[in-house]
């Protein structure tokens, strides 16, 4: 990844701009699966809001603008991660791993497995969360018919201190 990108925790003033990254990257998602009100599409300025005060939301700036975020949702032991998005023209370029490797950085202590999902359809998404670690753990469909599979990584001792 290219030094000059900055990971960090999302503040609220970064929630403008989160959500215009979210939803450009999501367009391709909707386009696949012909499904235009995909949840990271219909969320607003509040939710987003509302998630960077709740959970561990993290961002990718280049310079001064914001290329990428990702979220994780703790639920006990278990973290769920969610909305990865790189800006179009920021992708393939590791910041969608870099983005995985620091949540998990930042997650609290005591969390020993992280879930997700991405539509079945999304090869190149799939692959990209098994090289991160990520295994299959089944598949489900959602309210519009599209199947979802769901990936599972553990990460290891719940005693571990994450600084």
């Amino acid at each position: 990844m290219d030094p000059a990108v900055v990971l960090r925790r999302a503040v609220d003033g970064d929630a403008g701009e989160l959500l215009t990254v979210q939803r450009a990257a999501f367009v391709s998602e909707a386009q696949r699966y012909g499904d235009p009100s995909m949840p990271p599409l219909r969320e607003d300025l509040d939710a987003v809001l509302a998630a960077i005060g709740e959970q561990v939301v993290l961002v990718a700036l280049r310079g001064t603008r914001l290329v990428g975020a990702v979220r994780g949702r703790v639920e006990g032991s278990t973290a769920h991660v969610g909305r990865l998005a790189v800006a179009p023209d920021q992708q393939r370029q590791g910041l969608g791993s870099a983005l995985l490797g620091a949540l998990e950085e930042a997650l609290p202590q005591g969390i020993t497995e992280l879930r997700l999902f991405t539509g079945g359809d999304s090869a190149a998404t799939i692959a990209r969360y098994e090289r991160a670690g990520y295994v299959r753990a089944g598949e489900s469909v959602d309210d519009h018919g599209t199947t979802l599979v769901h990936l599972v990584k553990e990460v290891g001792d719940p005693a571990r201190t994450i600084g």
